[in-house]
């Protein structure tokens, strides 16, 4: 009797064991982690989001302002809009392994949902350069004016949607060839862009009118929505319910009800908010405030503010900076 209840202990105990090891490796698969570019230091904060603290500071060029992050490739990739270059980051190793050289001034970057090809806005150079993420080669480019800012690509990796601040207006490119397809006219100055996650809308973020453009991709219809002052970036969450937007000099985000174009609430952040990413695996946005060297996460599932995270200096964050590792 005692043999048989000694035996049932350990098999008890064993399946704890196995329970608690199945835990941990749940935890560790479905962790995130935040890129976050430094432009005053020159560096790139990483943040593990499940701790909910920055873990590393990887120096890179001068004044990183993008980022592209890719689960599939392992990379983060970085532009330094004075030192003409882009950095790329081993993300297992968290070191810069290559600089990329690029004439001109890049700032907006995006990765194709592919992984196929990473796409580059020209600022003063008034072009997009499409650069292959494995072998760093240069594969095409076109001319988009004037002064290309936020870029984004499409789910299905076959366009490539850009706005051009200084002429007033979105510009769409076929992926495959660089022909424009369509060029809309939105607000004053746009600067940040965005889809929602099907696709279905695209956001143009009019920085001197203090608007969203919400432009319907399959017929070009569009509405405008009313912000805060100086809107500079968004992000849409992963239901296409809800549109979080960054007011750089009112130091809030402006959340949206995306089929009604309503704004439901203003979260007060950190000092010139500016990039912003959903953290799909925790559920929460993150918010890169410039002014004050830190990072808000906001709990998407309440619309609270419920942390801030210090980073390196003047941090931007100007693009997709969230890598899930699952």
């Amino acid at each position: 009797m005692r043999s048989r209840f000694l035996n049932l202990k350990k098999l008890l105990g064993f399946s704890l064991l196995i329970a608690l090891m199945s835990a941990c490796t749940s935890n560790t698969q479905q962790n995130s982690f935040a890129y976050i570019t430094n432009q005053g230091d020159h560096t790139v904060s990483v943040i593990d989001l499940q701790q909910q603290k920055t873990v590393n500071t990887i120096a890179v060029n001068t004044a990183p302002v993008g980022i592209a992050v890719s689960h599939q490739l392992q990379r983060a990739f970085v532009t330094n809009v004075e030192s003409a270059s882009i950095s790329v980051i081993d993300t297992r190793s968290q070191q810069v392994i290559k600089s990329i050289p690029v004439k001109g001034s890049p700032v907006g970057i995006a990765l194709a949902p592919n992984d196929a090809m990473l796409y580059v806005a020209d600022w003063y150079g008034n072009r997009v350069i499409a650069i292959d993420p494995v072998t760093y080669e240069t594969q095409n480019e076109v001319a988009v004016e004037k002064a290309p800012a936020g870029i984004v690509v499409s789910p299905d990796s076959q366009h490539v949607y850009i706005a051009a601040r200084d002429s007033n207006d979105v510009v769409i490119l076929n992926a495959k060839d660089f022909s424009t397809v369509k060029r809309l006219a939105v607000g004053a100055h746009p600067f940040g862009i965005s889809l929602s996650a099907d696709g279905s809308l695209l956001f143009s973020i009019n920085v001197y009118d203090n608007t969203v453009s919400m432009i319907n991709t399959r017929n070009w219809e569009q509405k405008r929505v009313t912000v805060a002052d100086h809107p500079y970036c968004a992000v849409a969450s992963p239901d296409n319910k809800t549109l979080y937007v960054t007011n750089t000099l009112d130091e809030s985000v402006s959340v949206i009800d995306i089929n009604s174009g309503e704004v439901l609430t203003t979260l007060i952040v950190g000092e010139t908010p500016e990039g912003i990413s959903y953290d799909a695996v925790h559920d929460q946005v993150l918010v890169a405030n410039w002014g004050e060297n830190s990072v808000s996460v906001i709990d998407a599932k309440t619309n609270k503010v419920i942390n801030t995270i210090a980073v390196g200096d003047k941090p931007r964050a100007f693009g997709q900076f969230v890598l899930n590792t699952n």
